[in-house]
């Protein structure tokens, strides 16, 4: 391997770029190979095509979702009842039924 970060030497003589994903915890930089055309490895996603058609990217678009788990539809959603919850609370609070 070469002490470049940009590619790593295989089997003696290929040059390949290096992958260009970061860990989260250490911040240190993906070792593997980026496959050819990509800047990131099979593993970080570079195998992905992505949406083709307008319809699929539409489709994307509106179902983004945050850390996999929630769309913003669901967050909008919940912002709304905590919002409620607050009012609620305040209410509560200044006629005295809690402190």
């Amino acid at each position: 391997m070469e002490n470049d970060k940009q590619t790593i030497v295989l089997f003696g003589s290929t040059k390949v770029s290096r992958c260009q994903a970061k860990s989260k915890r250490s911040g240190e930089q993906c070792r593997k190979a980026a496959m050819r055309g990509k800047k990131v490895c099979r593993t970080h996603g570079g195998a992905s095509t992505g949406p083709k058609t307008p319809e699929g990217r539409q489709r994307c678009t509106e179902a983004k979702t945050i850390h996999g788990r929630e769309t913003r539809a669901i967050r909008s959603k919940r912002d709304a009842k905590l919002r409620e919850l607050y009012e609620i609370e305040r209410t509560m609070k200044e006629i005295g039924l809690i402190t």
